[in-house]
């Protein structure tokens, strides 16, 4: 009774294997070529200009998704514990324009460094005109914090 069962087993095996192409050379599915994977998409970077006497730098990193723009900032030599209100605004740091999104509030570290990323729901680059990013003096809009601090075109 057992060679009968190994008998059918083998059996069993025999035909599923050339039900499944077993009898011909064993082809392996195409590795999914770079071109045809998915990659998150390239951030570009722009330079932050400080304005005049102002002595900290940094850069804006704007990262197109599919549903919306993250927009990073990076910058140093700020106040320490220092926050600043940010945006973008429609048109250019030498064409200045109205605020077009509110962005998060940059917050100082105690070396002054700073590193602060927002998302809109707005796709970039926009259909029409230009953007630009602007980080104010303080906390609020209120007197000398509306001033501007840092402008950078996203353009």
């Amino acid at each position: 009774m057992t060679s009968a069962r190994a008998w059918v087993a083998t059996l069993a095996i025999v035909l599923a294997g050339a039900a499944c192409g077993g009898d011909t050379a064993a082809t392996s599915s195409p590795a999914p070529s770079p071109a045809n994977s998915p990659s998150p998409p390239a951030g570009v970077s722009f330079k932050l200009n400080p304005e005049p006497g102002v002595t900290a730098a940094g850069t804006i990193l704007v990262t197109a998704g599919a549903t919306g723009t993250t927009i990073e900032v990076k910058i140093t030599g700020l106040q320490a514990t220092s926050q600043h209100v940010s945006h973008i605004h429609i048109g250019g740091c030498q064409e200045r324009g109205s605020i077009a999104f509110a962005l998060n509030p940059v917050i100082a570290d105690g070396q002054g460094s700073a590193d602060t990323r927002s998302t809109i729901t707005e796709k970039y680059p926009p259909p029409s005109g230009h953007w630009y990013v602007v980080v104010h003096a303080g906390p609020d809009m209120q007197g000398s914090n509306a001033n501007y601090l840092l402008c950078g075109n996203l353009f």
